[in-house]
């Protein structure tokens, strides 16, 4: 089987868009059931990419529980269990519940297209020899300019660009480990790619429990050579907000043991109500708070781009580190950003961002509610993450059970760091659209009846 996939190899995350794709002609019957897929060298050769790319898709793929691998002999399409997908009207409404890919009314794009245009016409070229690694310096002004809307007092020696969320985390681990830091600690339920990200820098990621909910007493143990890794706003997965009391005891805990917090805060600006949400990094006075923010995954996930905020005697570390890694980001896309925000349309961005994400999770809120009445959901703050106990029914039946009715959830084991089953799901709201959470819980009051 010969088998195109249309790639954004600007965007990073290839074999999630292989995955993607080849969900889409599963579901659809395009690759009809049983049918075999390319080897993972053959289509690695195919489109361009690494064969570890193509096996990490097929992975995902297995987990969504549309392919079946099968040793040696392969991967195979198993849409066996969707019968009613290719179809049935029903078929060609998947709620993606699974996938942290924005819909077009959360991209600016028309705006975009407009100050790309007129920012390459307007520089002349210039841009296009270049920028420092650390980024071009009217945007780093720019974004010092931004991170005071998240209550940061940062210093124009703090700021550097990166290319996105992904790439600070990597090139951060990797400069922090050659200044001496050894470990990185996370909550027990945290971004799935955090564990393979310390690994390839060469550190041991270890489990806490979550803070705030089962104490503090775990981070005793952390030195002064250790690494927290916090999502402190709108956590992945569990949307769950770190209040200030908490932050405050962690910050004093931190400044008393010597480690190093890594916050990331890729969320931080996606509040829902009026009440301000301070980054941890802002309640911060002793410079122990690497800042990561980051536009990539919500408003411009190709695009590639975010910031990082280090204490002075970290930064020249990470540059370094930066400079032989990866260059440089994209002085085009650090143009066009630099624009976008100067013009103030990231304000207007974030603003739209918040509306439309709060109106999509109280409708998922009370659509679930209403179907089930004896379950108590809570509702985030902000952010694009739910995360909804399964009762007694382990979170991997209870995605597959929706899975059935074309309703995708995450089972939330994968977010385990000490590989426990979790009784819970996770539903992302970045790809369902608010005037569909009623059908979506409408499906899923048909398939989790027995669970709730």
């Amino acid at each position: 089987m010969l088998l195109e996939i249309p790639l954004d190899f600007a965007c990073g995350t290839l074999y999630r868009q292989i995955a993607d794709h080849l969900e889409k002609m599963i579901l659809a019957g395009s690759i009809p059931c049983g049918a075999r897929l390319p080897g993972t060298r053959e289509l690695a050769r195919t489109l361009g990419v690494s064969r570890s790319t193509v096996v990490e898709a097929y992975l995902l793929l297995e987990k969504r529980g549309v392919v079946r691998l099968k040793g040696r002999s392969g991967a195979f399409a198993d849409s066996g269990f969707l019968p009613h997908l290719a179809s049935s009207p029903e078929g060609k409404n998947v709620f993606h519940f699974d996938s942290e890919r924005p819909t077009q009314d959360l991209v600016p794009f028309r705006v975009l297209a407009k100050i790309s245009r007129d920012a390459l016409l307007e520089d002349g070229g210039n841009v296009l020899g270049g920028s420092p690694p650390e980024g071009l310096e009217e945007l780093r002004v720019a974004l010092l300019e931004h991170s005071v809307l998240r209550g940061i007092p940062a210093r124009a020696g703090e700021m550097a660009v990166t290319s996105g969320g992904k790439d600070a985390l990597s090139t951060v681990l990797r400069s922090l480990r050659a200044v001496g830091y050894g470990r990185v600690f996370a909550e027990k339920l945290t971004y799935t790619d955090m564990k393979d990200i310390a690994a390839n820098e060469g550190l041991p990621l270890r489990p806490v429990p979550l803070l705030g909910e089962e104490g503090l007493a775990s981070l005793e143990k952390l030195t002064s050579r250790d690494i927290l890794y916090l999502v402190p706003s709108f956590q992945n997965p569990t949307g769950r907000t770190l209040p200030p009391e908490t932050r405050r005891e962690i910050l004093a805990l931190r400044e008393r043991k010597g480690f190093l917090i890594l916050e990331d805060d890729s969320y931080g600006e996606l509040r829902y109500g009026e009440k301000s949400v301070p980054a941890l990094k802002a309640l911060d006075e002793s410079e122990g708070v690497v800042y990561i923010g980051s536009f990539s995954q919500v408003l411009f996930p190709g695009m590639r781009l975010g910031y990082i905020l280090l204490p002075p005697g970290l930064r020249n570390s990470y540059v370094r580190t930066a400079s032989f890694r990866q260059g440089q980001t994209s002085s085009l896309v650090q143009l066009v950003m630099m624009r976008f925000i100067q013009q103030g349309k990231l304000a207007e961005a974030i603003e739209r961002a918040r509306t439309v994400l709060s109106a999509r999770m109280e409708s998922l809120v009370s659509g679930l509610v209403d179907v089930f009445p004896g379950v108590s959901v809570h509702m985030p703050e902000g952010g694009v993450f739910l995360w909804l106990p399964t009762e007694k029914t382990d979170g991997a039946e209870a995605a597959r059970s929706a899975s059935r009715n074309g309703v995708l959830v995450t089972d939330g084991s994968l977010y385990s760091l000490d590989k426990k089953m979790q009784k819970a799901v996770r539903f992302s709201i970045s790809s369902v659209p608010a005037e569909k959470m009623r059908e979506a819980c409408a499906r899923l009051a048909k398939c989790w009846a027995a669970i709730f």
